[in-house]
């Protein structure tokens, strides 16, 4: 069973079950002030859509100790998307990214409100203040789910102890990120450090456990979803910049110049910066961060990057990490089926195009 056939129907599942969650949540919003429930109806929309990797993955750390009930954990899972999508929402007032998904991103619809809705004032500053509240409430609402899910007082205190772990290294990784792009000189373990808090742990680690840890099972247990989650979610990370660099806007539903305006900390760049020559290091330099990068420029800045070898460097950690990732699996389980899940799913990780 490849991990298409085990996510994609139970994707289906979160979906309606994030439809019923969200109408719900918007009735009772609208009670105080239609712009209250309004929070709820563009968490909605930022939620929709998707393979649910990281819900899917719940069910999967669970069934590696005991046969899922869906009724059980489905609402396990859609609290792990709605936080997914709390933490986007506010990374992208971070990145001031316009787009997600070929999309506008949250503090940009609300910006676009503004401008139509009043006539003066910040219109930006509304938009991101919108937006951090958005997020704020996905993740209470996240916790919310959690906590009323129907299992054992004691099962659901160690999920919601996990999602704070992994919550707060988000956080850490966010910070690191951050101030890392006003520091003179960037390290390669920087950025691996930032992927691990800021991808690894939430999108693959994180779900895991909780899933595992719903299923009963012991800490030293749950030590492989670490020994795969860790070098597969930096895979995921590293493929991820590899495309925000090199792959098609129309798949990604990113501007293809989103990660050279935002100045953002890949692998590639500081790969760059340690194999090009003087006259690369101070081009690729100029470009990075620069907010009215023009399409010849990009174009440049790709061809460097290429020209010292440091996207192929990037591909090659990448496929390391995930052969890495894949050995852990027998620890994790000895089921056939839920092994193949995990081995194709780290396959997908570095075959992706979107």
């Amino acid at each position: 069973m490849d991990y298409k056939e085990y996510f994609l129907p139970y994707a289906s599942e979160i979906d309606k079950f994030l439809a019923r969650f969200f109408n719900q949540r918007i009735k009772e919003g609208n009670k105080f002030d239609p712009i209250s429930g309004d929070v709820w109806r563009k968490l909605q929309g930022f939620v929709t859509g998707g393979k649910r990797i990281r819900g899917g993955l719940v069910r999967l750390g669970y069934e590696c100790f005991k046969k899922a009930s869906k009724e059980k954990i489905l609402p396990i899972s859609a609290a792990i998307e709605i936080t997914h999508g709390a933490i986007l929402i506010h990374d992208d007032i971070i990145d001031e990214s316009p787009l997600r998904h070929g999309r506008p991103t949250v503090h940009k619809l609300y910006e676009n409100y503004y401008q139509k809705c009043y006539q003066q004032g910040d219109a930006s500053h509304y938009g991101e203040s919108m937006a951090i509240i958005v997020g704020i409430v996905g993740y209470y609402g996240g916790i919310s789910l959690l906590s009323q899910a129907r299992f054992s007082g004691e099962l659901k205190a160690k999920a919601i102890d996990e999602m704070a772990r992994f919550m707060i290294e988000t956080g850490y990784g966010e910070t690191l990120d951050v101030d890392l792009a006003h520091r003179l000189k960037i390290e390669e373990k920087d950025v691996l450090t930032i992927h691990t808090l800021k991808t690894a742990q939430y999108t693959i680690v994180g779900p895991l456990k909780i899933g595992g840890i719903l299923a009963g099972a012991r800490e030293q247990q749950l030590k492989g979803f670490e020994d795969y989650g860790v070098p597969v979610g930096i895979a995921f990370q590293l493929q991820d910049d590899i495309l925000g660099m090199f792959g098609s806007e129309e798949e990604t539903g990113k501007p293809a110049d989103d990660d050279i305006k935002e100045g953002k900390n890949t692998l590639l760049y500081t790969q760059t910066l340690k194999r090009g020559n003087s006259q690369q290091r101070k081009r690729l330099k100029s470009l990075w961060g620069r907010k009215n990068i023009t399409s010849a420029e990009v174009k440049n800045a790709r061809e460097i990057i290429r020209k010292t070898g440091s996207l192929e460097y990037s591909q090659e950690l990448a496929k390391r990490l995930v052969e890495k990732g894949k050995k852990a699996v027998p620890e994790i389980t000895k089921n056939k089926n839920l092994q193949e899940v995990f081995y194709s799913l780290a396959d997908f990780v570095i075959e992706r195009e979107k």
